[in-house]
């Protein structure tokens, strides 16, 4: 089983968890986003849509006794299901294999060259990177004429953000 499809297992398994009579909100809430920004990155709208759900009862049994469904339970089925369904298309629709990730996924990558560079500089370096045979010392000569200092501001912003730190923890 590719690890694609293990995440799919697991994210139905979140979902066969909210109809537990022991149902913990706020941990299940934890583990499924942890899944979520895992398949669909960070700052997906999938993950602010699970971080939206808010759990605004003050009992458990108050509601279980009221005999009334729980519009806390029956969101985070609704919208871990329409997510589910999204991962599944991707899946279906990612013919190589790769690993899944929000069209933003390497943004952490590259957002960091888009603050410290001039304009100028970031077109010669996209051009630089989208040749059909970039050559390693092309790329090491425009690193090399950068100063110092916007290279480690750079390679400190990817290091330190969110994303990276995700993916390092694995």
């Amino acid at each position: 089983m590719n690890s694609q499809a293990s995440y799919l297992t697991l994210l139905q398994n979140q979902l066969n968890q909210i109809d537990d009579r022991e149902f913990d909100f706020a941990s299940w809430k934890n583990a499924t986003i942890l899944l979520i920004t895992t398949c669909f990155g960070a700052n997906s709208p999938q993950v602010a849509a699970l971080d939206k759900i808010d759990y605004n009862y003050s009992s458990w049994a108050l509601r279980d006794e009221s005999g009334t469904s729980d519009p806390v339970k029956r969101e985070c089925k609704t919208t871990l299901s329409t997510i589910i369904k999204e991962f599944e298309i991707r899946l279906e629709s990612n013919s190589e294999g790769d690993k899944i990730t929000s069209e933003a996924g390497l943004d952490f990558v590259w957002l960091p060259f888009e603050d410290e560079l001039t304009g100028a500089s970031l077109k010669k370096l996209k051009s630089i990177l989208t040749q059909a045979n970039v050559s390693s010392d092309e790329v090491e000569a425009f690193l090399k004429d950068l100063p110092n200092q916007t290279l480690v501001n750079i390679i400190q912003t990817i290091l330190l953000s969110k994303e990276f730190k995700q993916w390092i923890c694995k």
